[in-house]
């Protein structure tokens, strides 16, 4: 458990950098380029409705992460964990590190990340609010949302980027609507210009006024990939259900504008009796910061 509770905290130094401005300017760096596959994975929370079901985390939670592990992903955002479920990740997923933060009632939002590839350099987290700094139900929600973020170098190009990442309520229409602009707002004002990555479970189509408000500072890489998409467009099978046909598209890879979108894909990869690791598939891209 002494892992788990790795959560974000804020430095001196990343308190005087937001007084002065420094954080949002990039510093020099070199010509050398980051590619990496970032990816996004609502895993589905452990509850006992999946147990009777057959579809119990203790039967999922391998071939889940061997499809992280065999798809190659440097860097993925995974909403919805309880705390057993992060224990457990760490501990299949040896190469990756992580870091988190909780939302709801038991649930975590986090980011794990390829050791060799990536240094932790700061992370923090925002509430779904009108009061987004202090901890708060938003609008008609009736339980906690938040956007959680981490900023990484890249080791190998010394590139410094920002990754959020999020599970906007599903409930209320409401939340959800300004859950979108809130979101964008927030995400320039603690990025400011360096490269951003947002991902997350949106529980938002996209012609939602939510998703067109983010799309306004970012691009969505199932838009703008370089390459033909692989995989369902959608990627969700409701709440529960972990076989069949996903029936929307709720779960998003965003970027900022300068950054590169090699190729788009969403996983069908399944175990047992033709079941789906969680009641989402998982999506990634290839991105490139220069």
């Amino acid at each position: 458990m002494k892992r788990l509770f790795k959560l974000f905290s804020v430095s001196i130094l990343l308190i005087f950098a937001s007084c002065t401005g420094s954080k949002h300017l990039p510093t020099q760096q070199n010509n050398a380029i980051a590619e990496f596959k970032m990816a996004s994975y609502n895993i589905r929370c452990d509850v006992q409705a999946d147990v009777k079901s057959g579809n119990a985390w203790d039967l999922r939670k391998k071939p889940l992460t061997d499809l992280i592990i065999n798809h190659h992903f440097d860097m993925v955002g995974v909403q919805e964990p309880y705390g057993n479920q992060i224990e457990d990740l760490q501990n299949l997923l040896t190469d990756y590190d992580y870091v988190s933060a909780p939302y709801a009632t038991k649930s975590f939002l986090a980011i794990f990340y390829k050791k060799n590839l990536f240094d932790l350099l700061e992370n923090d987290m925002f509430w779904l609010s009108e009061t987004p700094d202090v901890k708060s139900m938003g609008w008609d929600a009736d339980e906690y949302r938040i956007v959680h973020w981490a900023k990484f170098r890249h080791k190998e190009s010394e590139k410094e980027f920002y990754c959020f990442n999020s599970h906007f309520y599903w409930k209320k229409v409401t939340a959800r609507q300004n859950s979108g602009p809130l979101t964008a707002q927030k995400i320039k004002e603690i990025a400011g210009d360096y490269p951003v990555v947002f991902v997350g479970d949106l529980n938002s189509q996209p012609e939602t006024s939510q998703i067109q408000s983010l799309k306004v500072l970012l691009n969505d890489a199932f838009d703008v990939t370089e390459s033909p998409r692989k995989g369902p467009e959608n990627t969700n099978l409701g709440g529960g259900v972990f076989q069949g046909n996903p029936y929307n598209r709720i779960d998003y890879i965003f970027v900022s504008k300068n950054i590169k979108v090699v190729d788009y894909t969403s996983y069908e990869d399944k175990y047992g009796d033709a079941q789906y690791p969680s009641d989402h598939l998982a999506i990634s891209s290839n991105i490139v910061i220069k």
